[in-house]
Formats: C-alpha cells, sequence, structure tokens
C-alpha cells in the first residue's frame, strides 16, 4: 500500500466525517474529507485509497464513477451494520473491504497489513487495466483495428489486406498506436489490450 500516501473519506455526515477524520490523524496517510461522490469526483484525485460510508448508494457511484471515468482506486467501504451478506454483496462488486463503524487508524492499518500481499497483486491488476483502457481510448480507429488484427495473429501484410490499405499504411499505424500506448513491443500492447478487458 505504499503507493497511496491520501485517504479519500467521502461521507455526506459532516460531524461523522470530522470524527473519522480526526480519528485517522496521526496515521501514514494524509485524509482528504469529502462530502459526496460528485465532490470528489471535482476536486479528489485518483490515486488515492478511497474510504465511502456505505449509505446505499455512494459505494455503487464511486464505482460507477471508476468505470467511467477508467481510472482505480482501492476502495473500503464502511457502515453502522456490518451485515455479511451486504458485505459480500459489494466486496464483489469491487471493494477491497468493509469496516464496521466507528472505527480507527489501527482498524485500517491491520486490514491493510493483514492483506498486504493480495492488496498489492489486486491494486497491480486493476491500476494496469484502468491505465491500458486509457492508453487504448487514445488510438484513432484504424490504429484500434491494427492493434485487434495483430491480437488476432496477423501479420503486417494480412492485416492490410484485411484493411484493404498497403501494408506501409499499416506500419505507420502501427508505429503511432504503440508510442500511443507508450510501448515499443507489439507484443507488449497485445497484453495491454487483453488486461484493459478486466473491470472491477
Amino acid at each position: 500500500m505504499k503507493r497511496y500516501k491520501t485517504i479519500s473519506l467521502i461521507d455526506a455526515d459532516f460531524r461523522r466525517r470530522a470524527e473519522h477524520s480526526k480519528a485517522l490523524a496521526g496515521s501514514s496517510f494524509h485524509i482528504e474529507p469529502f462530502e459526496s461522490v460528485e465532490e470528489f469526483r471535482h476536486q479528489g484525485r485518483a490515486d488515492t485509497l478511497i474510504l465511502v460510508h456505505d449509505d446505499g448508494t455512494a459505494v455503487a457511484d464511486i464505482l460507477e464513477d471508476m468505470r467511467t471515468r477508467d481510472y482505480w482506486s482501492p476502495v473500503l467501504g464502511y457502515g453502522k451494520i456490518l451485515d455479511p451478506v451486504r458485505c459480500s454483496q459489494i466486496i464483489l462488486q469491487g471493494l477491497v473491504g468493509y469496516l464496521p463503524d466507528p472505527f480507527d487508524r489501527y482498524d485500517i492499518e491491520a486490514l491493510l497489513e493483514g492483506a498486504s500481499e493480495q492488496l498489492t497483486k489486486l491494486i497491480d491488476l486493476r491500476f494496469g487495466a484502468a491505465d491500458a483502457r486509457q492508453k487504448i481510448k487514445t488510438l484513432t480507429k484504424r490504429e484500434a483495428q491494427v492493434l485487434e488484427r495483430l491480437q488476432a495473429g496477423l501479420t503486417n501484410r494480412e492485416i492490410a489486406d484485411s484493411l484493404e490499405i498497403s501494408p506501409r499504411t499499416v506500419e505507420i499505424h502501427r508505429a503511432n498506436m504503440l508510442r500511443k500506448m507508450d510501448t515499443k513491443s507489439a507484443l507488449t500492447a497485445i497484453r495491454m489490450s487483453v488486461q484493459a478487458k478486466i473491470t472491477g
């Protein structure tokens, strides 16, 4: 969890938000409080650990925001009633954990440290998928078509024939695609394309 230095605390209740900000003081994280997912969307940063009060909609809202804007941050939910069914449902939707309310910094540290290896793998996977989707979005239609055909195992000549363009034009689109995806290898671009399909 060394990648994250900040906790974005999202809670509509002012007093509860202030209490949790105070309870988390002294932790290894800087705390940034937000009244709503909408406020976080406009003022928050994606490179944070997100702690969101489970008020019935906020959890779904933050997960939808991540899907819509193609970023990924680890999200912890918290609520007064620790309903195992509810916890299971929202963790399956994409949360990395759930805390009973009230909690303090030691509860968060224990949760994160207890699953450090698994969380690091999950974060790398989800962050990489979101990053790949962002890069793929920058491709032109033709560059995306070249990538799709490379993924299918076609050669430059076969790609040219399928798109009815010259092999030289394929090479230009391929070079542009690799530059935009920040890689020099077609194999890496193909892996990123596969990774981009990972959601959650």
